[in-house]
């Protein structure tokens, strides 16, 4: 890290800067449903949970990625109920946005589902650019989404650090050449909460 001039941030924002899991875990059943799915376990969405809309739902049923987005925002109008901010994350995002560095998102959630977090939980400001699943060809665990993100913030992904907490994530930094922060997973750097970033900017 100290051989880098760490120049911006993106952050992944499911399972990192908000929690969920839950609500992604109801939605993906009812969508399933739709079709006369049987409803998964906790433990088998765990496993799934991170990757794209189309790729969890194209595991289960024969669909378009368009469709898979209408329903995916169809039913997570009813679900967003059970998503929260993790406790660290606004403090964390405060303190970011006092210095010099700029601050992405970068998420597999569709654009509109996504939106409706960030205005509700007041987190858009934050952020200099926003990149979705929507903006590029292809979700994470492919670079798209970061090296648009860093294009759009204007510096190179050698200077970045990806905060996440999948392997696709971890994929998705190490393919665009930036540094990858693994939140409870391996990474380039593997962190247990927010607040050790500051740490390793220090």
């Amino acid at each position: 890290m100290q051989k880098r001039e760490v120049k911006a941030i993106l952050f992944d924002l499911d399972g990192v800067l908000v929690n969920s899991e839950d609500a992604w875990y109801h939605t993906y059943n009812d969508m399933i449903a739709t079709y006369g799915i049987k409803a998964i376990s906790r433990k088998e969405f765990s496993k799934i949970f991170g990757n794209t809309v189309e790729k969890n739902a194209k595991s289960v049923i024969n669909i378009t990625a368009k469709d898979a987005n209408r329903l995916a925002i169809k039913y997570f109008a009813k679900n967003r109920k059970y998503v929260t901010v993790f406790p660290k994350s606004i403090d964390i995002l405060e303190k970011l946005s006092d210095s010099k560095l700029k601050i992405a998102l970068i998420t597999n959630t569709p654009k509109r589902i996504l939106m409706h977090t960030l205005k509700h939980y007041k987190l858009k400001k934050y952020f200099k650019a926003i990149v979705t699943v929507d903006d590029v060809k292809r979700g994470k665990p492919a670079p798209d989404m970061v090296i648009k993100a860093c294009r759009i913030l204007k510096v190179n992904p050698k200077n970045t650090i990806l905060i996440g907490d999948s392997k696709n994530d971890m994929a998705a930094g190490r393919r665009a050449g930036c540094i990858s922060v693994g939140y409870g997973i391996n990474g380039d750097y593997k962190i247990s909460s927010l607040k050790e970033i500051l740490g390793m900017l220090s």
